[in-house]
């Protein structure tokens, strides 16, 4: 079946189908099996001989990462037998908006839908003459992530997939694992990228055939005059290249230099330009907010319980968006954060069974009650909720959590929790995904023109930070942290 490839169809397809140099492609080496693409352990064992066993896909926005590896799974599912491919978000629906959407829209695109192929809607899986499938898959369901085996796995945008459950996947997989993403920050993904036996391919929406005109325009308008060719370069100051009287053209600059140098000084103009959203989204570079406030260590789960101190916990309620609660201790003059949830409060909820529901609707606030306690939150513990929602800290302390309570919210308390945060050490475990997004991306507010407002902060990327703040205040109030 034909059909119009990108250049990064090309990449993976050539990744991919690379054989192994020591082994020739038979996975055995002098007899026993390759240590390169074999186990490396049992004699007679016949490796897969292929090359690579990673393949990481990196580049900026609309650089077409999905679409390649959609027509990669599906030439493969029309080509090989019984081969099972899988692709996995956070969430199964999360995969569909995202994956399947744009899997049946190039499939009908390019006449492929229902050609050589069934699609079943209610368990999102495509299956192929060939008996071969390319099936729709979350995380979020355990026995899925702990009970499939499959040929190849593909990884959408795992920015919410913990290292973990992507081992699990992993050891359950025995061809490729496909990542995709951006590298807007950091990410377990960067350890794969130093595994041997993996390939980075990198893209930008340069190198994207289908890349829709206004989506090239708006990715372009972020350029700014210091990443310019010709300031890079050094043909230009970057504090000349503004005036630069590109009539004259002193310098005899190309065509091609002149055109970009004037759009990145419409840009400036028209205060478009972004240095942060052109590195990630238009070279697809990884970079750091540009006003970021915290910068917090990350370490193992045992180092944080290994140490013995007191647990405090904090909270955010999150009916619809996150339901942000942390576990922290203080030891030696630092704050150790650990992630317990992030999920909505409808989302738990949507997952509880009957009798589950049953229980719950006896009392008033029950799904609090009974959350708290499957959590197995210490009871002694000091929990400082926020105060948006009195009759759940009451619902609190009626099922026995006699120390939680409403957080300190008074005038200026946003800005002294920041400060606090930022004087002290700060560590979180390597499990907490979300905490470690929001502190990478948390920032300081900034008015039309980018100059950042003094004391304000994006309201964005808080549903665990909030609740690190609320420990933070609890703690210093009560003396154990002391003012900086």
């Amino acid at each position: 079946m034909n059909f119009q490839a990108t250049i990064v169809y090309e990449k993976i397809w050539n990744a991919i189908n690379k054989v192994c140099d020591t082994c020739s492609g038979t996975g055995l080496a002098n007899g026993i099996s390759c240590v390169w693409c074999g186990d490396g352990e049992t004699r007679g064992y016949k490796g897969s001989g292929k090359y690579y066993r990673y393949i990481v896909n990196k580049g900026s926005s609309r650089s077409s990462k999905t679409v390649s590896l959609i027509d990669i799974y599906d030439t493969c599912a029309r080509s090989q037998l019984n081969k099972r491919m899988t692709v996995w978000r956070d969430t199964k629906t999360d995969c569909k908006k995202t994956v399947l959407n744009d899997a049946i829209k190039r499939f009908k695109t390019t006449g492929r839908y229902k050609v050589g192929q069934e699609f079943n809607k209610t368990e999102s899986i495509f299956t192929y003459d060939t008996g071969s499938t390319f099936e729709i898959h979350g995380t979020d369901d355990e026995e899925t992530v702990h009970g499939l085996t499959q040929d190849d796995a593909w990884f959408n945008e795992p920015y919410k997939i913990s290292r973990d459950t992507f081992d699990q996947v992993d050891q359950r997989t025995s061809e490729f694992v496909f990542l995709d993403l951006n590298p807007k920050k950091d990410h377990w993904g960067e350890d794969i990228e130093k595994h041997p036996r993996s390939i980075t391919i990198h893209s930008t929406f340069k190198d994207n055939p289908f890349c829709p005109i206004e989506a090239k325009k708006k990715i372009l308008s972020y350029q700014p005059i210091k990443m310019c060719s010709v300031v890079i370069e050094n043909k230009i100051k970057e504090h000349d290249a503004n005036g630069y009287d590109i009539e004259n053209n002193s310098l005899n600059l190309t065509k091609r230099e002149l055109n970009e140098l004037q759009r990145c000084i419409h840009n400036e103009e028209r205060n478009t330009a972004n240095e942060f959203n052109w590195q990630v989204y238009g070279l697809g570079t990884k970079a750091e907010r540009p006003h970021r406030v915290f910068h917090w260590e990350e370490i193992p789960n045992s180092k944080y319980n290994e140490i013995k101190a007191k647990t405090y916990n904090g909270v955010d309620w999150g009916k619809v968006d996150p339901f942000g609660i942390l576990e922290a201790k203080y030891y030696d003059g630092a704050l150790y954060l650990h992630e317990i949830n992030y999920e909505s409060e409808d989302k738990l909820k949507s997952k509880l069974t009957l009798a589950e529901r049953n229980q719950i609707a006896e009392l008033p606030e029950g799904f609090v009650m009974w959350f708290f306690n499957r959590l197995g939150i210490n009871k002694n513990d000091h929990i400082a909720c926020d105060t948006n929602r009195p009759e759940k800290i009451r619902a609190l302390r009626d099922a026995g959590f006699d120390y939680a309570f409403g957080a300190y919210k008074g005038a200026g308390s946003i800005v002294d929790g920041v400060d606090g945060l930022s004087s002290i050490k700060v560590y979180y475990t390597s499990s907490s995904i979300n905490l470690k997004y929001e502190q990478e991306n948390y920032s300081r507010k900034v008015d039309r023109y980018g100059k950042v407002i003094d004391g304000e902060f994006e309201d964005l990327n808080n549903h665990l930070i909030d609740p690190a703040r609320y420990i933070y205040q609890f703690l210093r109030r009560e003396g154990i942290v002391r003012n900086v």
